[in-house]
């Protein structure tokens, strides 16, 4: 039987790529946490093998539950809304997490843009980007426009 809340995939998706897990009560916890009450290890174990997560071994050697790599691939249909994980900010910076590959081409778009929505400037690598903003410009601010650009 299949978990069909869209909610909560996305819930378990951002938990797994941002976090490393060792086994089905820690991720149960981490779901309570964010008010998924209702969730239990039965139906966590439905939502891994839905999506095909892996147990692999991390670069410290523990045994911990991963999406395999081309569920996050970006299909040429997806929204650029769908391959950003997050967005946060500091006193200096916008930083976008993205799913793998993303970064540079919403990097891209956010450069297009420039200094008329307050963009500095963005450095992306494969899965990370931070956006700059220009000088009069707040952080929080340009955090607004880029969290309403991204719809996120």
């Amino acid at each position: 039987m299949r978990v069909q809340d869209p909610t909560l995939i996305e819930a378990f998706k951002v938990l797994l790529q941002e976090q490393q897990f060792s086994s089905q009560a820690e991720i149960v916890d981490a779901l309570k946490e964010q008010g998924f009450d209702s969730i239990n290890q039965s139906k966590v174990s439905r939502i891994l093998t839905q999506l095909g997560a892996v147990r692999t071994r991390n670069a410290r050697k523990e045994s911990v539950y991963c999406l395999p790599a081309e569920l996050s691939v970006p299909s040429v249909n997806a929204s650029l809304s769908s391959m950003v994980i997050g967005i946060d900010y500091n006193d200096h910076m916008v930083v976008v997490k993205t799913t793998p590959g993303a970064a540079q081409i919403i990097a891209r778009l956010m450069d297009s843009l420039g200094k008329s929505d307050g963009i500095l400037g963005c450095v992306a690598g494969d899965d990370t980007m931070f956006i700059s903003p220009v000088r009069g410009t707040s952080v929080e601010s340009l955090y607004e426009t880029v969290t309403a650009l991204l719809k996120h």
